[in-house]
């Protein structure tokens, strides 16, 4: 019997009212994401990408259709779905040290969890540079090292299914590309399953094993491109950046 997607949204709908005017964030969209893969969504603004994690985390639910994780569904089955988010900001809780927030997951935990993850942390927290920050306020960190903070933390609640919007999006080029490389190897070693919103086409293209062009409004999958198993090389990723950028172009709306 094969195992059920990590991840499947299946004829999902979904509808706001922006202004008093009915917009439909998506239409009969789906897609499955199966154990294991790092999928990234790429797409112009109003493809309903940040809407599909919201509805995955159950933050949202769909007008019409169906989401699960690993087999459950969700809102459905009363349970909260085995994901952890990290959002576009850090939403690191300001009255809570750096140690303090990226321990809220293992707070949950029994005593011998509890023990295990505060080594995991410790050990996180010195791969990312942030050894010396865990009784350091928020607002006493840059913008970098708050992001660093909040990828601890999401990986600290040893989910399945991590769901990533924008995570490093207003990051520096330098910082950007060495949190990209701790996410990649962390994804390797732990075996997570991992959904990907991003705008930042090297980004989907060198980590990701499938990316997904959405267009719309309404949000649909335009293609869907499978990566090289052992990742895009450097010769490959110059014709690959060139033929997505072309397509997203295409996607994208005419602006007056």
């Amino acid at each position: 019997m094969s195992r059920p997607a990590a991840v499947a949204v299946e004829g999902v709908s979904k509808r706001f009212v922006a202004g008093g005017v009915p917009l439909a964030a998506l239409e009969r969209l789906d897609l499955h994401i199966a154990p294991g893969e790092f999928v990234s969504l790429l797409g112009p603004s109003g493809a309903g990408k940040s809407t599909v994690l919201n509805l995955v985390a159950g933050l949202e639910s769909p007008d019409e259709g169906r989401v699960s994780v690993a087999g459950v569904d969700v809102g459905r089955s009363g349970a909260a779905p085995p994901i952890a988010y990290m959002q576009q900001k850090d939403l690191l809780l300001p009255w809570r040290t750096v140690w303090d927030n990226v321990l809220l997951g293992p707070e949950l935990r029994s005593g011998a969890e509890r023990e295990r993850l505060s080594g995991r942390a410790r050990a996180l927290l010195a791969e990312f540079g942030l050894e010396g920050f865990a009784a350091a306020w928020p607002a006493e960190l840059s913008g970098g090292m708050r992001q660093r903070a909040a990828l601890i933390r999401t990986l600290l609640c040893e989910q399945p299914v991590l769901l990533l919007d924008e995570p490093f999006g207003a990051l520096d080029a330098i910082t950007r590309g060495r949190l990209q490389r701790h996410l990649a190897r962390l994804w390797r070693e732990l075996n997570k399953t991992v959904l990907l919103v991003t705008h930042d086409v090297d980004e989907a293209l060198l980590l990701s094993t499938r990316v997904l062009l959405l267009g719309g409004p309404p949000g649909r999958v335009e293609e869907d491109i499978a990566l090289p198993p052992g990742g895009v090389s450097a010769a490959e990723l110059g014709p690959l950046r060139a033929r997505v950028l072309r397509r997203l172009d295409a996607l994208t709306p005419a602006t007056p």
